[in-house]
């Protein structure tokens, strides 16, 4: 029987310009092993002993040189089945917030980037999973609200505003 998974983690990086929302589409370098010239958002894998959170804001910083001002964990995960490892994988979804002016930071894994609005960036991107996900920070975080309020998860994030040290909590939040 498949086993689940937590390996890798996925953040939406926006940002706000005069009313509008773009997004962060990073091309992946030529070079790369694995889907060279694919476009995605900030994608990374977990460390050894790692939560999520921490992967994500680790990814963040080593592919874009951001430290956002306020983070999101979304409510559903991407879930795909892995065959050469018999293994459903869940991808943590996380959005960021950054500062419109700030500029990125690219590490080697990546060869271009660009700020579109989320239908442009979705055209870019390989995954389904991936149009999803910004469809799910239009949805989750952007509509404001109760919800947004809820899955915001800066105060956790050390370094941003209002944040108390990043920990590994003893028990899950029932909902």
């Amino acid at each position: 029987m498949p086993k689940l998974v937590c390996t890798h983690v996925e953040v939406y990086v926006f940002r706000r310009r005069e009313r509008r929302v773009q997004f962060l589409a990073l091309k992946r370098s030529a070079d790369r092993r694995v889907l060279p010239g694919v476009w995605q958002p900030v994608t990374g894998k977990l460390d050894a002993g790692e939560t999520a959170v921490q992967c994500a804001v680790r990814e963040v910083r080593e592919e874009t040189g951001f430290a956002p001002r306020r983070w999101w964990a979304l409510k559903t995960p991407t879930l795909y089945f892995d065959a050469s490892a018999d293994a459903i994988l869940a991808l943590p979804l996380f959005a960021a917030e950054v500062d419109p002016g700030r500029r990125v930071t690219m590490s080697e894994e990546h060869e271009d980037h660009r700020f579109l609005p989320a239908r442009e960036a979705g055209r870019r991107f390989l995954w389904e999973s991936q149009r999803r996900g910004l469809e799910a920070v239009r949805h989750e975080v952007l509509g404001g609200g109760a919800l947004a309020r809820e899955l915001e998860i800066t105060h956790l994030i050390e370094g941003s505003r209002g944040s108390r040290p990043l920990r590994r909590s003893r028990a899950p939040r029932l909902v």
